[in-house]
């Protein structure tokens, strides 16, 4: 299927052609009947899945960073690769960021929430806090499932 493309600070989607090269922070948009392979220079690829949305920005400051704002990625590492001095390709969602090294996983958001499967080797989770204006709705949420049982009168 036809997947499109705009770059940052740009508004106007465009086909994505074979071979593009990736130079600025790029937002793919992969409709359902389509999907999306990349190629990465340090002996990775990955797969977009269609209904997906993501943001894809070349090598900086020794890291390839993809933010996965829906849909499913799916990340293939060589495993036989010496990976100490190449750049570390990171999925980062809403809610957190995987890293992985030599092993093959996969990332979905929906609906505001992350999943991950790692089919080898083992991935790196970390989860980070909601932007500033949610913060105060995160506390709420996390006081609330600490004083499960306990009316709000008490």
């Amino acid at each position: 299927g036809t997947v499109f493309l705009t770059e940052e600070k740009v508004n106007n989607f465009q086909q994505v052609s074979e071979g593009y090269l990736i130079q600025k922070p790029t937002l793919f948009t992969v409709p359902e009947n389509a999907e999306l392979f990349i190629s990465f220079p340090i002996k990775a690829a990955i797969w977009v899945g269609g209904k997906s949305r993501i943001v894809i920005s070349p090598v900086k400051n020794g890291k390839y960073e993809l933010f996965l704002k829906n849909g499913t990625v799916s990340a293939m590492l060589d495993p036989h690769t010496d990976r100490a001095n190449l750049p570390k390709l990171l999925i980062r969602t809403r809610t957190g960021v995987a890293e992985a090294t030599g092993t093959f996983y996969a990332v979905t958001e929906y609906k505001g929430q992350a999943y991950t499967a790692v089919k080898k080797g083992t991935v790196d989770k970390k989860t980070t806090p909601p932007a500033k204006p949610d913060f105060s709705a995160y506390l709420k949420k996390a006081k609330a499932k600490t004083d499960i049982g306990k009316s709000a009168r008490n």
